[in-house]
């Protein structure tokens, strides 16, 4: 087996190993089953699903090359999980094999030092690092997994148009690619960005028109289906405030935090939280754009020496600016581990390159780096099994309160509710604008006995976080309160107090069919007979197997009869 083979053998084992427990993961329940489970256009693969794919804006997004390939999943092994990891981690490994031939072009176009090695390193880094879990190990990321590599051939494309003898052939794959990738998730609109840096800043080829015009024609076309989807859907808009501060402050933080996370990978999570200083103009704000202008600075008075460092940087700010959130889009977050999958391959170069001059030391100290950052990408894998244990691990690297309100909600959704109820104080204790917390926790208090406690959490949703849940959860709550009342004063021969108790939790839920039919006993006895029948005619109409409210209503009618 010649040397390249084995390179490339090494690279997607790689690839493959170091996030070989997803195969074993389940839906990780964040969007799966919106955009996979329960998506209808992915049940069949004839005309009209077809059509509902190419039309399809669900998640605020227009993607209809990765319906098309969960589609064809899902026909193919099924719906398991186990098929759709299997191609994510597939295509993972592709992308991992085209960023080496990108490496290897570049490199070798240079003139780098032993080239083929750091071509190898930048892939490995690329491949194992745990910053890639989240797009690897997530079913419904499987955009963010297949754009990627579509946008990673579209860039070896280019570099292999600029060194054929019939480089139109290359030049119309590369453009197809970028276009496919586009449809597959548009996170890589700065693609022809990209490609000027590398080509005029690194490769000093003059840029043309004709030759950039299909891109930037494709990112328009692209950007517009986007803002479209986004606006239509709802979830492009104010999920943070819209000011100036906030802006620069996630723009600044994101710029740091990939390089940093690239290097010290500690703390992942599925959510990381808006800083506290967003939105304000503060000190920290200042820090990192003095951080930034620091940098700036420092590849300038470095000069051409500095010049392939300034480019890589350049390349990894550009592809990462739409997803710097200067565009609300979803959930306010400071950053997301997603996003750093295109971003992160000039920085993986930077670091393949700089450990492949650094001689036999320097390789030793990155086989140790390579051999932590596989670990700890097996490791995190697990968080992505189940619903409960992504956001566990969420709560537990990052807390907040959405990641708390997820895990509490979870807890209670699977009986835990001794477990739940800390869980979900402590989110309300951090943030009580959403009503999911209100919600559970007041439905872990009520399972646990304690009315009072759960129709005080409903009542504080009802104030801080307005939704219909909560104020349907209220009524029941208040309800059944009454019935019981209603009982107790029956019991006790005090049938006037028993019907306003009855006919109180007959307005707070009108679906209690024991307070209608209680109702109408009291009525009856009155010899209010047709309202008596009335509320059994109420019970009957929604439950047809009530036999108390049927043989009760036969009784009023035929006393009904007989009056008349």
């Amino acid at each position: 087996m010649s040397d390249r083979a084995l390179t490339r053998l090494l690279v997607a084992s790689a690839s493959v190993s170091a996030f070989a427990p997803a195969l074993f993961g389940g839906f990780a329940g964040w969007d799966d089953r919106a955009l996979v489970l329960d998506n209808p256009a992915l049940r069949g693969l004839d005309l009209a699903h077809l059509r509902a794919m190419a039309t399809s804006l669900l998640g605020g997004v227009w993607i209809p090359l990765t319906w098309l390939s969960l589609a064809l999943d899902r026909a193919v092994w099924g719906e398991g999980p186990g098929g759709f990891h299997l191609t994510n981690l597939l295509l993972h490994a592709v992308t991992a094999l085209l960023f080496h031939e990108v490496c290897l072009v570049l490199f070798r176009r240079l003139g780098l030092r032993a080239p083929d090695r750091a071509a190898t390193l930048a892939a490995l880094f690329f491949a194992a690092h745990p910053l890639r879990v989240e797009t690897v190990a997530w079913i419904a990321e499987r955009k963010g997994v297949l754009s990627g590599a579509l946008w990673t051939a579209a860039l070896l494309a280019r570099l292999r148009a600029h060194e054929s003898p019939r480089p139109a052939r290359w030049q119309a794959a590369s453009v197809a690619a970028f276009a496919l990738s586009l449809l597959a998730k548009p996170n890589g609109l700065t693609f022809t960005l990209v490609l000027l840096a590398l080509e005029a800043g690194l490769l000093r080829r003059r840029p043309t028109v004709a030759g950039y015009a299909p891109y930037f024609a494709l990112t328009a076309a692209a950007f517009g289906a986007t803002w479209h989807a986004g606006r239509s859907a709802g979830v492009m808009g104010p999920s943070h405030p819209a000011s100036l501060a906030w802006s620069a402050g996630q723009a600044l933080y994101g710029l740091f935090f990939y390089p940093l996370m690239t290097l010290w990978p500690t703390g992942l999570s599925v959510y990381h939280p808006p800083r506290p200083w967003f939105g304000t103009w503060s000190w920290p704000l200042a820090a990192h754009a003095a951080a930034l202008a620091a940098v700036l600075l420092g590849l300038r008075a470095a000069g051409e020496r500095a010049r392939p460092v300034a480019v890589a940087l350049a390349c990894y700010a550009l592809a990462l600016l739409p997803m710097l959130g200067l565009v609300s889009h979803g959930v306010a977050h400071a950053a997301a581990e997603r996003f750093s999958y295109l971003p992160s391959m000039p920085l993986s170069a930077l670091l393949g390159a700089g450990f492949a001059a650094g001689g036999r030391a320097a390789l030793v100290v990155a086989a140790a780096a390579l051999t932590a950052f596989g670990a700890a990408s097996w490791r995190r894998c697990a968080a992505w099994d189940t619903p409960l244990a992504l956001w566990t691990a969420a709560a537990e690297a990052r807390p907040s309160a959405y990641s708390l309100a997820n895990q509490g909600a979870l807890l209670a959704r699977d009986g835990r509710y001794e477990e739940a109820v800390p869980v979900l104080r402590a989110s309300l204790a951090l943030s009580d604008a959403e009503s999911v917390p209100h919600e559970a926790l007041g439905i872990a208090l009520s399972r646990l006995g304690r009315e009072a406690e759960a129709r005080a959490a409903w009542r504080a949703g009802l104030a801080a976080a307005p939704s219909a849940l909560l104020k349907t959860l209220l009524d029941s709550s208040l309800a059944v309160e009454s019935h019981d009342l209603g009982l107790r004063a029956l019991r006790a021969g005090r049938p006037a107090e028993a019907e306003r108790r009855f006919r109180e939790a007959v307005r707070a839920d009108p679906g209690l069919g024991a307070a209608r039919v209680n109702l109408g006993n009291t009525l009856a006895r009155r010899g209010l007979l047709a309202e008596a029948a009335a509320q059994y005619r109420a019970v009957r109409k929604e439950d047809r197997a009530s036999k108390e409210a049927r043989s009760n209503l036969e009784q009023v009618e035929a006393a009904l009869r007989r009056v008349r």
